[in-house]
């Protein structure tokens, strides 16, 4: 079986914690828990407690009820509100998630929730995983080696997880392994004890992962990056991404395509992720790919549901190249649909990201408007990187089996690390080597295209008549700052689209107001509901605070601004 990190009952019935009604979770102790000493006892249980901890990336809380798809690895459903998709579906269909896209964000909201308890559900986790191997290695002082990589790995996963809470509500509590006060206030800034934790973690994980899946010195290096290029340390993010591409463990997939693929799984590309399996002894699909499979074609579809996460045609005009083969700007462009045919010249990264109809869709054939939920209700786009190919394992035996695979969920791959890197060469290093890693993704770019007699054929194969594929590389030496942020910002969106990371991109950049507000005047006139949006304001830079977890705390927590 393809997932290393198999999820027993032992492991979701560990000491730390599951989610109660009457209380905060984090109090309340689990039912048939196994004690810490016990689970300390031997190495068995101690690995268990610490895949219980990796267990929580998939977003699994042991209760999917109304509103499950917020804890979703993705987080797809709060990035409604950027512009790469729309919520979806049909009228009256997930309606609550609507708001998103509306900028009419409410402290009351279940998706919103649900994600602070799956969050905190992995933070219990990851310091019962702490509490397990500190007292393992307390009755067995000779095993430094083995419970220093488990400690490493669940300082990693405690800060991954509470790097989470900040990119969604910034401001937020922060609990440690010794925490016997389960009502902190959120009067901490986050992302200094993130990085604290980043850098206890790399001092103590090994050189390099122990399974498929897990966390090593160079993962954790690569998230310090990432937690310092959100705390706008361009240099210290600069020398953790220049420590993770020296390293030469990671190079670029050839082909785009095999980053979203099962047979790609776990490639030289993936730098984490989240590690999916069907058919495993789970029957219900939780060890799959389920928080995310509401994002498939619907209707005669081979997945049947769920059309939601439908692409904007905002998105599809962003990979229109010029001659070059160049980007060019959506800003003030009047928007349509991107029919299959066209002789516009487009990147190649349009129809491994966006199902179209009369383009092949994987090798399921070619995909039809009768596979778009609503009926252009949202535009006539399919979401296609979290779609398995046909010949890929899926869950046996259940009404949503053709949904639930065990492809992947991608959390950071090596290009997002160029990308991250490139930005902060612009910012305080040398706009050559920025132009050196957006064109090393561009030619890869170049390499595939969807085909019809196989997923990934050349962009010129005789057989693609559906698009003129084309991608150039950035000739011209860049001199210009602002010209050269730009086009990062740019090769980002077009290649982590639909992935869970625009909104966060366009919070830390600072433009959430002028693009959302631009994008949705224009994307309006094809989809009227966007017409009752709000302009995004200063407010919208974190999500509330879930106001139930406000009343459970006796008022500690405090909200946001602006709700």
């Amino acid at each position: 079986m393809k997932n290393i990190l198999k999820f027993s009952i032992l492991a979701i019935m560990l000491a730390g914690g599951l989610y109660a009604c009457k209380d905060s979770f984090l109090d309340t102790p689990p039912q048939a828990a196994l004690s810490n000493s016990t689970l300390s006892s031997s190495k068995n249980g101690v690995d268990a407690t610490l895949i219980a901890a990796y267990k929580s990336l998939t977003g699994w809380t042991g209760n999917w009820g109304a509103s499950s798809w917020g804890p979703a690895p993705s987080n797809w459903v709060f990035n409604i509100a950027a512009d790469d998709y729309h919520k979806g579906s049909e009228p009256g269909d997930g309606d609550a998630m609507l708001a998103y896209e509306l900028y009419q964000w409410n402290p009351s909201d279940g998706e919103n929730h649900s994600k602070w308890i799956a969050t905190y559900e992995g933070i219990v986790r990851a310091n019962s995983a702490i509490n397990t191997a500190n007292a393992y290695l307390k009755s067995n002082p000779g095993e430094s080696a083995y419970a220093n990589s488990i400690l490493g790995q669940a300082i990693f996963l405690r800060a991954f997880y509470h790097f989470e809470a900040y990119k969604i509500w910034k401001k937020a509590p922060y609990y440690l392994e010794g925490d016997v006060d389960f009502k902190k206030p959120n009067d901490k800034e986050m992302l200094p004890l993130i990085i604290a934790d980043l850098d206890k973690a790399i001092s103590l994980l090994p050189a390099n992962k122990e399974a498929k899946g897990r966390a090593d010195k160079t993962v954790a290096t690569a998230y310090l990056g990432k937690a310092k290029l959100y705390a706008k340390d361009y240099a210290g993010a600069l020398s953790a991404f220049n420590t993770v591409i020296s390293s030469g463990k990671y190079k670029l997939a050839d082909c785009f395509y095999d980053n979203f693929s099962v047979e790609g799984d776990n490639n030289s590309e993936s730098v984490f992720a989240v590690q999916n399996s069907v058919n495993d002894g789970d029957a219900d699909g939780f060890n799959a790919n389920f928080s995310e499979r509401l994002a498939l074609p619907h209707g005669d579809s081979p997945y049947g549901c769920c059309g939601f996460k439908t692409p904007s045609y905002d998105l599809a005009f962003a990979y229109k190249v010029d001659s070059k083969g160049l980007p060019v700007p959506t800003t003030g462009v009047a928007l349509s649909k991107f029919e299959a045919g066209s002789k516009d010249p487009v990147d190649p990264r349009i129809d491994f990201t966006i199902g179209r109809t009369n383009v092949p869709y994987l090798d399921w054939g070619i995909h039809k408007d009768s596979w778009v939920r609503g009926q252009g209700y949202m535009g006539w786009y399919s979401p296609k990187k979290n779609g398995h190919a046909k010949g890929d394992a899926y869950l046996s035996g259940s009404w949503s089996g053709a949904q639930l695979s065990n492809l992947n969920v991608e959390l950071m791959r090596y290009s997002d690390v160029l990308l991250m890197a490139a930005e902060c060469e612009v910012e305080v290093g040398s706009l050559e080597n920025a132009r050196k890693y957006v064109n090393m993704i561009r030619t890869r770019a170049g390499n595939c295209g969807q085909g019809s007699s196989k997923i990934a054929v050349p962009i010129s194969s005789p057989e693609i008549t559906w698009a003129n594929y084309k991608v150039g590389t950035y000739e011209e030496a860049w001199n210009n700052k602002d010209a050269a942020r730009q086009a990062v910002r740019t090769e980002r969106r077009l290649e982590l689209a639909m992935e869970g990371h625009r909104l966060f991109d366009l919070q830390r950049w600072g433009v959430l107001e002028t693009v959302i507000s631009e994008y949705s005047k224009r994307e309006a006139k094809l989809v009227s509901v966007l017409s009752q949006a709000k302009a995004p304001t200063s407010t919208n830079y974190a999500l509330p605070i879930p106001s139930i977890e406000i009343s459970k705390s006796s008022g500690t927590l405090k909200q946001n601004s602006g709700y």
